[in-house]
């Protein structure tokens, strides 16, 4: 009796031991399988103060939810058209051409806007205007530029789905306007992105930021990630998410959210090719015409 109580004790014990040594294992693993976003986060914070380069407290502290999304092919609704007839049944414009996904109009008057109200101006003129983002007043090309929005997220730098609208004497003058038709139904899939951490780090590491720059603002939206022929952006395109970082407040950088793929954005040329392709050259800006006529008639000075 007495030797089954020693047995009996001898096997609450091992059990007592076995039952504390996984507990420590399941610890051990636990802080071992740490989440890596959390390490690198940590990892990348030191660095960024190493640099004094601040982060503003609008960065989002997780990666939100975004899916691709999918056009087809690109051309104006049905109400889209009926607000355009309607536009210019009302005498204050004249619709130069609809085509295709393609809008353009001339205001009969000018109309004048200051940079507060400068998207409720552009609202009176275009009634599908809720359809973009204002991205921004570029006084040297002299045009407001907006982007078109899908899932309250902007599609950036399209050729098919922007609307820019021409300034004079700071007045606006015409628009053009292309539009994107997006899939109903988009890919909800759970692909995992990028977090903010990760992004800067990716910035920081090919020399676009520096040290003393503060990151601004970061947002996700969508861009292509390939360059299209000529033609091709008025068929279907997927846009993956893409994350948008504004340094210094004024510099914008586009980092693909999916595998880190940094984007060069060039707004100039962005502008320019639109307005050599619809024809809104600025009134200043000498036509192959007249500098023919200039060319002549200096030539026939000279004789």
């Amino acid at each position: 009796m007495q030797w089954g109580q020693i047995k009996l004790l001898f096997i609450l014990s091992f059990l007592i031991l076995d039952l504390f040594l996984l507990q420590q294992f399941l610890s051990k693993q636990e802080q071992t399988e740490l989440p890596q976003s959390t390490t690198t986060g940590n990892t990348v914070q030191q660095e960024l103060e190493n640099n004094n380069i601040t982060l503003s407290e609008d960065i989002p502290p997780e990666v939100p939810m975004v899916p691709n999304v999918t056009t087809t092919q690109s051309e104006f609704s049905e109400e889209v058209l009926s607000d355009i007839k309607a536009l210019e049944e009302e005498g204050a414009q004249e619709i130069n051409y609809v085509r295709d996904n393609v809008l353009k109009a001339t205001l009969k008057e000018p109309v004048e806007f200051t940079e507060d109200n400068v998207i409720e101006k552009v609202e009176e003129l275009v009634p599908f205007s809720n359809q973009y983002s204002y991205w921004g007043w570029n006084k040297e090309q002299n045009v407001l530029l907006f982007f078109q929005k899908t899932n309250d997220r902007t599609v950036y730098f399209n050729r098919s789905g922007f609307l820019m609208v021409k300034v004079e004497d700071d007045k606006m003058t015409e628009y053009v306007a292309t539009l994107l038709s997006f899939e109903d139904e988009e890919d909800e899939s759970e692909t995992s992105l990028i977090s903010p951490m990760t992004t800067v780090k990716r910035l920081l590491d090919e020399g676009i930021i520096e040290a003393g720059d503060e990151i601004t603002s970061m947002n996700i939206g969508y861009l292509n990630s390939f360059t299209l022929s000529p033609g091709e952006e008025n068929g279907p395109q997927v846009f993956g998410p893409t994350w948008k970082v504004t340094v210094n407040g004024e510099e914008n950088h586009f980092v693909y959210a999916i595998d880190g793929k940094i984007f060069p954005v060039d707004e100039e040329n962005f502008i320019q090719t639109a307005k050599e392709s619809y024809e809104m050259t600025d009134s200043a800006e000498p036509t192959p015409e007249s500098e023919n006529e200039n060319s002549e008639e200096s030539s026939g000075e000279t004789n």
